[in-house]
């Protein structure tokens, strides 16, 4: 089955099972129908990703980003790091890692402690890395 529609049927198969559950109702079925769409749009990107459709897939993270998905800022973080459907840039990749972190995805804050403990896309930092290091396992300081 070519990967679209596979795609497409977990979307329905999220979606229904959020609005056929008698537990869910009002602002908390309008969240959890909205956390299914933005993993129906992770899973896309994911797929075009893995067909090697990067310039398309760097797109789709990007509006990820850019809405305020965790997910899409620390992959479209991990496209600038490794330069895979756009120029290379250890200080583009830091930015999102960062946005990321900042809004609490732990993957994110293990590469901004990296980053910062070996001056990966910013100027080295013994006490940012500690920070983030601690923070990604919720130890905060």
């Amino acid at each position: 089955m070519p990967r679209r529609y596979a795609t497409r049927r977990i979307a329905m198969a999220v979606s229904l099972l959020i609005v056929l559950s008698p537990s869910v109702q009002g602002d908390e079925a309008d969240h959890q129908l909205g956390v299914a769409r933005e993993m129906v749009k992770v899973l896309e990107a994911y797929a075009v990703y893995k067909m090697g459709q990067y310039d398309l897939a760097f797109e789709r993270y990007q509006a990820l980003a850019e809405s305020g998905s965790h997910q899409g800022m620390y992959n479209l973080a991990n496209m600038y790091a490794a330069g895979r459907g756009v120029a290379q840039s250890d200080a583009k990749a830091f930015e999102w890692y960062l946005r990321a972190a900042e809004s609490g995805d732990r993957l994110s804050m293990e590469e901004v402690a990296r980053a910062y403990a070996e001056g990966i896309g910013t100027v080295p930092d013994p006490t940012q890395a500690d920070y983030w290091h601690a923070m990604a396992e919720g130890k905060a300081p």
